[in-house]
């Protein structure tokens, strides 16, 4: 009985071992970043995959920001190769409440029968001192 416990917690590290070394020849992905801003703002962030020396695009951020400076929207499009072409993704909005001191946030995805946001709609409300652990 001892002996069958052992085997199988020698065999479980041995498994274990050898799905470690799996995951780490697995060579990490290169994505590389085109970030634009305005007065010192982020305004939009379009990540690219480099393969074998060529850029192929991923996602496009676009970034909207309120007359004080805080981020209010944080839209997502992915790339499709088929179209050439930007798809909306997700659009995060962003609300601040003055007297509460907290950040309301609505998630949405892109939901292409209706042409708007409106899948998987999800809400969350943060603090506003967590502003800075957000958005950097």
């Amino acid at each position: 009985m001892k002996t069958s416990v052992l085997s199988k917690s020698i065999c479980g590290i041995v498994c274990l071992f050898v799905c470690s070394l799996t995951l780490s020849a697995i060579p990490p992905k290169d994505y590389m970043y085109d970030t634009k801003e305005e007065n010192g703002k982020i305004v939009s962030k379009t990540i690219f995959l480099q393969k074998e020396g060529l850029l192929d695009k991923q996602l496009k951020y676009d970034f909207v920001y309120n007359e004080n400076g805080k981020v209010i929207e944080k839209k997502a499009c992915r790339w499709n190769n088929s179209q050439n072409e930007w798809e909306p993704f997700y659009l995060i909005s962003y609300q601040y409440g003055q007297e509460e001191g907290n950040i309301r946030s609505v998630y949405a995805m892109w939901n292409k029968n209706t042409n708007d946001y409106s899948l998987n709609t999800q809400t969350i409300v943060l603090s506003e001192d967590r502003y800075e652990e957000i958005f950097h």
